[in-house]
């Protein structure tokens, strides 16, 4: 295991509702010191780490050793992440909203910030600012991609809708009637492609549940080929032989599994792999040129921005890979801020295309609809609901509200939208962070940029 594979593991584990990690975000917002929230986060970080590799007794208490000698020495004290600000150009996209996010992007000490408004069902204006690379003066520009992780549910939500529209699927078609040669315990037989959408199948979170998504060895047989869509396949046929947790149409259970079952579905019913049919669907409509998978610099080193996550050193570090690349359904999306914008106007029902609406009203309507009143099985505050790839929630005066955050190994974007005002925020930045939780963090952004222009527009936020 390299240096930044160990940091990965080590920063990202931590993120599950854990009393220290509630801890060490109370520290993070009271301002307390980088090496106390890194020590709380550190230590929970060991007791995961340790659950999700399946450490042998034998070897727990030498890796512990050398663990917490590690978080004694970032305990010691370290200079804070110092981000430099960043020239607002043409290329940066609109003035005000640049300004605005260098100055969120400095408060919060991020690599990158991307952002783009939506007013009265019209882009409003969009911006980037920062850097690709820390360390470097690589400046981002409006039209720099960017990974958008399940924020990118959506898009294979309405993918399906489409192939609905066509007649070539039904929200109540069953895997068994997609799949009737596969083997598969009876209880996934009636589950319907709708109940994959909306997490109320019954599945786990991932395969293998308790275990995040980049440690999972999925065993897959590499005879096979390693194309997306075989490893899909094969994903697909490894949870049908797996019990389900909860009873379909029981609760809602947030699963990525769910996703990637519905990624087979649609290149089963179609005849193309999933990547292709979203491209002919979604992309070559609404002019879409900057979509893609993975890193987006992975392929343009010096002209896309590169991931971050947050080290023990209270610093950045590139971090150059992200999700296996089967999840494309599921998340591992990267596009620009303007190009993600389109299709949220399709969810506005205001993109033009041709003199015509993308989608009928019926069925936005559908895709924006919970399917029945089932809660999540996870707490939450706000007690949110979820229809066909997006979390749904009625505020104050009937505004119904769309929204979906996305974190993939080193991005993290979140949009929500009002469906009655038609206004919306997108937000994605280059970067995990360590001084707070992520979600925490993108949403106090969100409630800045709605204060900034609330002297002119009402944009959407709940929290």
């Amino acid at each position: 295991m390299g240096k930044d594979d160990f940091t990965i593991i080590t920063i990202k584990i931590y993120l599950t509702w854990h009393p220290l990690i509630m801890i060490s975000v109370v520290l993070s917002e009271l301002e307390y010191s980088q090496s106390i929230c890194n020590f709380a986060i550190g230590w929970n970080t060991i007791i995961n780490l340790f659950i999700d590799m399946n450490i042998k007794k034998r070897l727990a208490p030498i890796l512990l050793g050398i663990v917490c000698v590690g978080l004694l020495l970032s305990c010691k004290s370290t200079p804070p992440y110092k981000v430099i600000p960043a020239p607002v150009t043409r290329e940066s996209g609109d003035t005000d909203l640049a300004e605005l996010l260098n100055s969120i992007r400095l408060e919060e000490r991020l690599p990158g910030l991307a952002a783009a408004i939506i007013v009265d069902g019209k882009l409003y204006s969009a911006a980037a600012v920062g850097v690709r690379e820390t360390g470097t003066k690589n400046w981002l520009t409006v039209n720099d991609k960017f990974l958008i992780g399940s924020c990118a549910k959506a898009f294979t939500a309405t993918t399906a809708a489409i192939l609905v529209e066509e007649g070539r699927l039904n929200w109540e078609t069953t895997l068994r009637e997609v799949f009737p040669d596969l083997d598969m315990f009876p209880e996934y037989e009636n589950i319907t492609v709708e109940q994959l959408l909306s997490h109320r199948a019954g599945l786990p979170k991932n395969l293998k549940e308790g275990k995040a998504s980049w440690l999972i060895d999925y065993e897959f047989d590499k005879k096979r080929g390693s194309s997306p869509e075989i490893l899909r396949l094969q994903y697909l046929e490894k949870t049908l032989q797996s019990k389900l947790i909860n009873p379909p149409g029981q609760v809602i259970h947030y699963s990525n599994s769910g996703y990637l079952i519905v990624g087979s579905i649609l290149e089963k019913i179609s005849g193309q792999t999933y990547e292709s049919l979203r491209a002919d669907k979604i992309f070559s409509p609404l002019n879409i040129k900057t979509a893609g998978y993975g890193i987006p610099a992975d392929l343009e080193a010096s002209s896309q921005p590169w991931g971050h996550v947050w080290d023990l050193s209270s610093s950045f570090i590139v971090y150059r890979s992200d999700y296996p690349n089967f999840f494309a359904p599921t998340g591992y999306l990267h596009l620009s801020i303007m190009d993600w914008a389109k299709f949220i106007l399709v969810h506005l029902g205001t993109y033009p295309l041709d003199n015509h609406k993308f989608l009928k009203a019926d069925t936005l309507k559908r895709l924006h609809t919970p399917p029945d009143t089932k809660k999540f099985n996870q707490k939450s505050w706000k007690s949110p609901s979820y229809a066909l790839g997006w979390f749904t929630y009625t505020a104050d005066k009937d505004h119904n509200l769309i929204f979906h955050g996305g974190r993939g190994l080193s991005f993290n974007a979140h949009v929500m939208a009002d469906l009655k005002t038609k206004n919306a925020i997108l937000i994605v930045t280059n970067s995990e962070v360590g001084h707070t939780h992520p979600n925490i963090q993108i949403l106090k952004m969100h409630k800045k940029i709605k204060k900034h222009y609330s002297d002119r527009f009402e944009l959407p936020y709940f929290y």
